[in-house]
């Protein structure tokens, strides 16, 4: 489209009145001369209320030093580009933005003020930081996949080389055969726990959904673990209500026991104490997992159910994991059309996971007649 030089100033002033930007001139003492519409919304001040103000009501007190610097600049000709700063609204809360500055040059070339264009990027920033948070997250994951791979790893490898070198007599090699064993089930759920995750991230999870005894599912459970709870010489207590039923899928509920069960075990000191509950009381059943552990300060309960939390948390870090577990459990509880929750008195007042579920219909109806 073409138009004629005459329109150009008309043209110019519907650009800068439509701009989704904030467009403000001022002269060289920093009075504003003019503030369109969207500084108006950018600002809280109104066309009216600011122009003929110094543009130091927008700029908050410790950052005025920031107004000296650019009117220097414009007094010698010079342009400020894409200058990221923080501003003042009217109301006193303050908008980060990014802002140009060009000088405004008279008919004979002297500068006589100058134009800013101001650009709202509070949530390019917050993305920006989501992402650097992201790769953070990233590369220590990577760092501690790393360390916890290797240590299983090398003592498959140490011991599988002493066996092909025939370094053991017949007991050594039984005991070096189960350590290897025992080591090798570490790395296949660690590569479970990733394959999951990824599935989680991609929604490619799918649940075989059957009517489900989680009474019967649990007793399992906790026997599976009785072995650790002996050898940590924990004081174990268990009450499970008999015949819950549920619409679950085993396989994927089962995990969700598993390693709540666990995580109490492996933040629980040496003659702690968990207990566990499984009960019923409509329209859902719970299963319940109490320690006197370490404990979740309030702090990190926000942040527990995150995937790769616990590799970002130096207090956590030695107690070892992929910091997977929990974020799975709460994505598989959801996906089932429950909850898991974890509460906390703070560090070393131990803490109660509780995950709900909806009770089966049938059940219900059973119990109510």
């Amino acid at each position: 489209m073409s138009f004629r030089p005459e329109e150009s100033p008309s043209r110019l002033a519907a650009i800068v009145a439509s701009s989704d930007d904030a467009i403000v001139s001022k002269d060289l003492t920093g009075k504003i001369m003019s503030w369109n519409a969207s500084a108006e919304r950018m600002f809280g001040w109104t066309a009216a209320e600011a122009i003929g103000q110094p543009i130091t009501i927008i700029i908050p007190q410790d950052r005025r030093q920031e107004e000296d610097f650019v009117l220097s600049r414009i007094r010698q000709g010079l342009s400020v580009d894409h200058f990221e700063t923080i501003r003042q609204r009217k109301d006193g809360s303050f908008v980060e933005i990014s802002v140009s500055i060009s000088p405004i040059h008279a008919p004979d070339g002297t500068v006589v003020g100058a134009s800013k264009i101001a650009r709202d990027i509070t949530e390019q920033k917050r993305l920006r930081q989501q992402a650097e948070e992201a790769n953070r997250l990233k590369d220590e994951f990577l760092a501690t996949l790393s360390h916890e791979l290797r240590t299983p790893l090398n003592t498959v490898v140490g011991y599988t080389a002493m066996l092909m070198k025939g370094m053991m007599d017949e007991p050594q090699r039984a005991r070096a055969l189960e350590v290897i064993h025992r080591n090798a089930q570490v790395l296949t759920d660690m590569v479970g726990e990733l394959l999951d995750s990824s599935r989680m991230v991609t929604g490619k999870v799918r649940l075989e959904i059957q009517d489900t005894d989680l009474s019967q599912l649990a007793s399992e459970a906790i026997e599976s673990i009785r072995p650790s709870v002996i050898a940590k010489r924990l004081h174990l207590q268990v009450r499970i209500e008999p015949a819950v039923q549920i619409l679950a899928d085993p396989d994927r509920l089962r995990q969700i026991l598993w390693n709540l069960l666990t995580n109490a075990i492996k933040f629980t000191p040496t003659g702690g104490r968990i207990e566990v509950d499984v009960y019923s009381k409509s329209p859902s059943v719970f299963f319940v997992v109490r320690d006197t552990g370490i404990g979740v300060s309030p702090e990190a309960l926000q942040h527990i159910f995150k995937r790769f939390w616990q590799a970002d948390n130096s207090h956590m870090r030695e107690y070892g994991g992929l910091g997977l577990g929990l974020s799975l459990s709460r994505y598989l509880a959801e996906l089932h059309g429950g909850t898991i929750e974890a509460t906390s008195d703070g560090d070393g007042r131990g803490a109660e996971f509780r995950v709900t579920l909806p009770l089966r219909l049938g059940a219900a109806a059973a119990r109510a007649v």
